[in-house]
């Protein structure tokens, strides 16, 4: 039996795949509700649109303290190789009353380095500090890992005033200015789905928000995906993702 042995042309060629795809930086988001693969939300279809692998591991109901104190956070640490981003989007559960049931995952609002101390609802008590506070931790764990941290404004509930949609947003400047301060990314989803949402109008937008005003269907999360989309393009001479957009991430449209 004639044994046929690789030429060295295939074995260079395959060498240089490969070595391609160990290259490739992987993406790896933090976020809550309005991001997780469950049920179907932004998170879950952005990776149609990246030329890289995306790990999806938002969760349901998490603030960043609340991601961090339940380990989710180390998890996520020690999936993060050098060279990937890392992409923090959270705000919702940060803003909550730490006085009733929700002290388990609220923040204060701000990026300064106040703290309260509160009970827990297993009747401990823990140190609370600023949505900021958290975020500058985050940034600093995944630069330590050799990652690249990227601060993400939250997507908008569908509140409206009439006609006119909510388009202040607190935690999403609490976020822009954390990461104005950290000279790390700044991906504004917030506006970018806040102008998606206004131009559908209230009539419409409600009918991508069927059971409440913060989660989308999980068919109309790709709305979502596509305005993260939006907002990397409309600042794509400076954006660290925009270089990773596959044919379909380049075809969303973007009015910047």
């Amino acid at each position: 039996m004639k044994i046929i042995s690789p030429s060295n042309s295939v074995i260079v060629a395959f060498g240089a795949i490969l070595a391609a795809v160990e290259a490739a930086p992987k993406l790896l988001i933090c976020s809550d509700s309005t991001t997780a693969n469950y049920i179907l939300r932004w998170g879950y279809y952005i990776g149609d649109y990246l030329s890289i692998t995306v790990s999806n591991q938002a969760k349901n109901g998490r603030s960043t303290r609340s991601f961090i104190n339940q380990g989710l956070w180390d998890t996520l640490l020690s999936d993060t190789a050098e060279g990937n981003f890392v992409v923090v989007e959270m705000g919702h559960n940060d803003d909550v009353d730490l006085s009733t049931d929700t002290a388990d995952r609220g923040t204060l609002p701000g990026i300064g380095e106040d703290s309260v101390t509160v009970t827990t609802s297993t009747g401990e008590s823990e140190v609370v500090y600023s949505f900021g506070y958290y975020l500058r931790k985050m940034i600093k764990d995944v630069q330590a890992v050799g990652g690249i941290p990227i601060l993400s404004g939250m997507v908008n509930r569908n509140y409206w005033d009439g006609t006119t949609l909510q388009s202040d947003w607190p935690f999403a400047t609490y976020a822009e200015q954390v990461a104005a301060q950290a000279s790390v990314e700044y991906i504004d989803h917030t506006k970018y789905s806040v102008k998606k949402w206004q131009s559908m109008g209230p009539t419409t937008a409600k009918t991508y928000f069927p059971n409440d005003n913060t989660h989308t269907s999980p068919a109309d999360a790709v709305v979502n995906a596509e305005t993260f989309v939006e907002a990397i393009k409309c600042v794509s001479s400076t954006s660290q993702l925009a270089q990773y957009l596959n044919s379909k991430g380049t075809a969303v449209s973007a009015a910047c």
